[in-house]
């Protein structure tokens, strides 16, 4: 049990620093939430905000009080109200998701950090919405959501394959215990200083943190979910987190050891949107080097033999997939918004502006250039990052084959067919200087570069 023991060695104050401290943190999430963005009226925007009545007063008023009542900030009458008027405005000012219960998870959190400033953490609340892609997991029909559990099977099926023989063998998948993990960054189970610093490390690399915090919290109970019968496997889960003391730097060292990266998410998302099943789709890794990064592909149906884990596990084995049906699922492919189009694309043709010969090779290669978009939250533009694009179709080319007539020319063709007319990679600094763009992969590259070094090494 690496993560809740008390850890004391070197080795964490060199990767992590274990003290950033309450100014040091606020100034480094201001920069990465608010950086580049225009705040001078934003006092009058959240005054006028908390004059709007709301419908979702009466069920946000009743979770006020049972939001984070072992802090003593929320068990004062100031703390409870600066939070109800927070999320008060925030389901005024976005209509289309209105208040979702653990939305006052993550404001009680912004809360924590911003005290003596509801309008910043009014407007930190909505770069978290926008800038980071969590509203996806608030709209109707939680369409992120489904996505990331469905992610996140995949994975524990890839590094924790003891784990996810066990959870397959009860019947249990992620929907079961992980929602409210994704929903809130886990700030409805871990304590606000582990908390604190997972964010730390999320503000500042992105998604793939949360994926390998939750991969270290199930490897924390793996040796007990195979040795427990499936009542008590589903109450463990469901408690563990709350019941156990957590440490923030053990748990961040025993997540960074998962080598889960953007790019294996992506490549699970486009799986996913291709409409892939489980027992289609699986991360294999293919090698673990000691004290290096290991080797690892997302492959269609099960690998030809055994495989090993970065725990040092086999991966891949078809006993680990079984025929036991699973706890009814919240999120079905036809319910998502990929599976509406997929059923609404089967009595139509599709119409497309792209070359005959790139058209050609998607409709082979069944891949979707959504998860390789660029999207600029402040300009409203939409860029692709065309290297990886590139890459993905070219591994896709090599399991599409044989194809003797797809050459380094049709890829040059591809490359032109999907790419937009000016790359993000060749955009000169001076024109963006000049051009006064502030958002995208240019301003989340700056003021990640500006808080880790407020941070330090957080």
């Amino acid at each position: 049990m690496v993560c809740s023991e008390v850890y004391s060695g070197v080795e964490a104050n060199t990767l992590y620093d274990l003290e950033i401290g309450a100014e040091r943190r606020k100034a480094a999430w201001r920069a990465l939430l608010l950086g580049g963005l225009d705040q001078s009226d934003v006092q009058e925007i959240y005054k006028g905000l908390s004059q709007v009545p709301s419908s979702y007063d009466e069920v946000i008023l009743r979770d006020v009080g049972r939001t984070l009542p072992q802090e003593e900030l929320f068990r004062s009458e100031k703390g409870q109200s600066a939070l109800f008027r927070v999320l008060h405005a925030v389901a005024v000012h976005h209509e289309d998701v209105g208040y979702v219960q653990s939305l006052n998870f993550i404001v009680a959190t912004l809360i924590k950090v911003f005290p003596d400033d509801e309008a910043l953490v009014f407007s930190s609340t909505q770069s978290l919405l926008f800038r980071h892609s969590l509203v996806d997991f608030y709209r109707p029909g939680f369409p992120k959501l489904g996505v990331a559990l469905w992610q996140f099977d995949r994975l524990v099926e890839g590094f924790l394959p003891r784990a996810h023989a066990a959870l397959v063998q009860h019947g249990i998948t992620a929907e079961f215990y992980a929602m409210q993990w994704f929903l809130t960054l886990f700030a409805s189970d871990l304590p606000q200083k582990v908390v604190a610093r997972v964010w730390d490390r999320f503000l500042v690399v992105g998604w793939q943190v949360i994926a390998q915090i939750a991969l270290a919290l199930i490897a924390e109970v793996e040796d007990e979910l195979c040795n427990l019968e499936e009542c008590a496997a589903m109450t463990l889960l469901k408690k563990f987190v709350a019941q156990r003391r957590f440490g923030a730097e053990p748990l961040l060292l025993a997540a960074s050891k998962f080598d889960v990266t953007h790019r294996m998410l992506s490549d699970l998302e486009a799986a996913h949107s291709r409409g892939e099943e489980p027992e289609d789709t699986q991360v294999v890794m293919e090698e673990f080097i000691v004290d290096g990064p290991s080797r690892w592909s997302v492959q269609r149906g099960a690998p030809p033999k055994l495989q090993r884990s970065s725990s040092g596990n086999s991966v891949g084995s078809s006993s680990s997939r079984s025929s036991r049906p699973s706890l009814p699922r919240a999120f079905s492919r036809e319910s998502s918004p990929e599976g509406r189009a997929r059923s609404n694309s089967r009595s139509s043709r599709r119409v497309g502006s792209y070359s005959e010969a790139a058209a050609n090779v998607r409709k082979r290669t069944s891949g979707t250039v959504l998860p390789f978009l660029i999207h600029n939250l402040d300009t409203g533009e939409k860029n692709i990052m065309e290297e990886e694009w590139i890459e993905y179709m070219r591994q896709q080319l090599l399991l599409a084959r044989p194809a003797p007539e797809v050459s380094c020319t049709l890829l040059g063709q591809l490359s032109r067919a999907f790419s937009p007319p000016v790359s993000p990679t060749k955009v000169s600094k001076a024109k963006l200087e000049t051009s006064g763009a502030c958002g995208g992969s240019f301003w989340v590259h700056n003021q990640q570069l500006q808080a880790m070094q407020m941070m330090g090494k957080a």
